[in-house]
């Protein structure tokens, strides 16, 4: 007969061995860069209490859905703004009046197949006949639907710590909402031209400079250090603006820098595990790059909500502290 395993007697040894007890007694001690003086161990408690009490897995399915809905209508108003940059600016694209075969070639290595033909019909359909009806009155209701991504995004930001956090009204939330959904489109537009036309940029300036090996790395590493930092700014962006916090937090916090951190070792093992293990193409067809693509937000909008949570038990704890320190004076 099996003897039965006795949790109680393995959580005790854990917690009495001295390393734990080391540990536990200098993250009590000691705090880090950003952290406002605030033990790591508050932190450390604070946030998981916090996880626990507003069920960070509900919010983030929340978040994910309303994402998942908002990028259709994100899709038609850039789509949209396609055709006026394209006559505009078509002598500095890649292969310049045979552009359309590089965007059908492109989209063809992201989504193969019936799917990309399809994909690359639509978007072929709204950059070569433009309809300026939509750059009005569509072109408005396309921004405001997608802007609820961000404002689900907001409102899971919001807390009852009357100290750190404010009330904001509904119109000025849909307001910033929409502010934030713009400006992390023009970051998004940077890193989609820095990744697709960077190569061709790169090609252009080789023919004019011919660097060396060494060079060619270096040039590389700062374009994909670009990439990096406009993501890390994105996240920042959304946590400074985003929370309604009354000491907005700093562009540089350790939220952002965990949830950027998390967001590319997470977005770089689910690239792998659906280019390697997955079968939703095999069982699906193309409608599981639909179902990849949902796993990905679900993951990514948990990873946003950890990276806030860390910032507002930073904040809370931080306000806590003063409120003492007043109250001994």
């Amino acid at each position: 007969m099996l003897k039965k395993i006795d949790l109680k007697a393995i959580q005790d040894y854990f917690l009495n061995h001295p390393l734990v007890k080391n540990t536990v007694r200098w993250t009590k001690e000691h705090s880090l860069p950003g952290f406002f003086k605030v033990p790591i161990y508050d932190v450390v408690v604070f946030l998981y209490h916090e996880s626990q009490r507003y069920d960070l897995f509900t919010r983030a399915n929340a978040i994910a859905f309303s994402f998942f809905l908002s990028i259709f209508p994100s899709l038609i108003g850039f789509f949209t703004l396609i055709p006026v940059f394209k006559w505009a600016f078509i002598d500095y694209l890649p292969e310049g009046e045979n552009f359309d075969i590089y965007l059908r070639s492109e989209i063809q290595r992201l989504l193969p197949g019936v799917a990309g033909d399809r994909l690359f019909g639509f978007v072929d359909d709204i950059t070569n006949n433009p309809r300026f009806g939509l750059l009005s009155f569509g072109f408005i209701l396309a921004i405001y639907f997608a802007s609820n991504g961000m404002l689900a995004l907001m409102q899971g930001f919001e807390k009852s710590y009357m100290r750190t956090f404010k009330k904001r009204g509904e119109i000025r939330k849909r307001l910033i909402a929409t502010g934030l959904t713009f400006l992390l489109g023009i970051l998004l537009m940077g890193a989609v031209i820095l990744i697709i036309l960077g190569e061709f940029l790169l090609g252009l300036f080789y023919e004019l400079v011919h660097w060396d090996v060494f060079t060619g790395v270096m040039i590389q590493f700062l374009r994909w250090l670009s990439i990096l930092l406009l993501f890390y700014f994105g996240i920042a962006i959304i946590y400074r603006y985003g929370a309604s916090a009354i000491r907005r937090f700093n562009i540089f916090s350790p939220g952002a820098t965990l949830a950027t951190v998390l967001c590319i070792i997470t977005s770089l093992a689910f690239s792998a595990y659906v280019n390697e293990f997955n079968t939703y193409n095999e069982l699906y067809g193309s409608i599981g790059a639909i179902i990849a693509l949902m796993l990905w937000i679900q993951l990514n909008s948990l990873i946003l909500l950890v990276g806030f949570e860390l910032n507002a038990s930073i904040a809370i704890n931080r306000d806590l502290k003063a409120e003492i320190e007043e109250e001994d004076l």
